[in-house]
């Protein structure tokens, strides 16, 4: 009786800091998990080449990105679109590849890039941010070289419908 009141009592206890959303106890950041959304949206490079990229519009999205993925083929990628124009810097915390970082402001214009941007392996205190100098309202992240590979520059403009 004793054996399953402790089972009980410690399940419970995982399951209420859980529920919480509590951090865990070496103050890593919780970080809810976000379902892989199709990639139905199509950007245009500006080489003409195009990509498919999911879209991450609420703030859960864009804090979960592209958290967790072991790969990213060529002619995918990811699209932040925040609400406002501002200046967002973005770490790796969780991801397991490097990604080329691209920021574009309302005319969908590159204003800076981060090309082969490394995953962060250890605890959130030690990730770098990376760009934010800029004011954006899009982000797009491809597979590293891709930056490179299309021949992407700042002032460039990549196409794309949101409607």
């Amino acid at each position: 009786m004793h054996k399953k009141w402790l089972v009980w009592s410690v399940g419970l206890l995982l399951l209420s800091g859980t529920a919480l959303n509590l951090p865990a106890q070496d103050n890593e950041p919780v970080i809810p998990q976000v379902a892989p959304r199709a990639a139905d949206t199509l950007v245009m490079l500006p080489d003409g080449s195009t990509v498919h990229v999911e879209l991450a519009k609420t703030e859960a999205e864009r804090n979960y990105g592209l958290m967790g993925r072991t790969s990213l083929p060529q002619g995918r990628g990811m699209l932040f679109i925040h609400e406002h124009p501002g200046q967002y810097g973005y770490w790796m915390y969780h991801c397991k590849i490097g990604l080329d970082i691209i920021w574009m402001d309302e005319s969908h214009r590159i204003v800076e890039m981060s090309p082969n941007t490394p995953p962060c392996k250890g605890k959130s205190s030690t990730c770098p941010s990376y760009g934010g100098h800029a004011t954006a309202t899009y982000v797009l992240e491809l597979p590293v070289g891709s930056i490179k590979a299309h021949g992407l520059e700042t002032g460039q403009t990549v196409n794309f419908n949101l409607n």
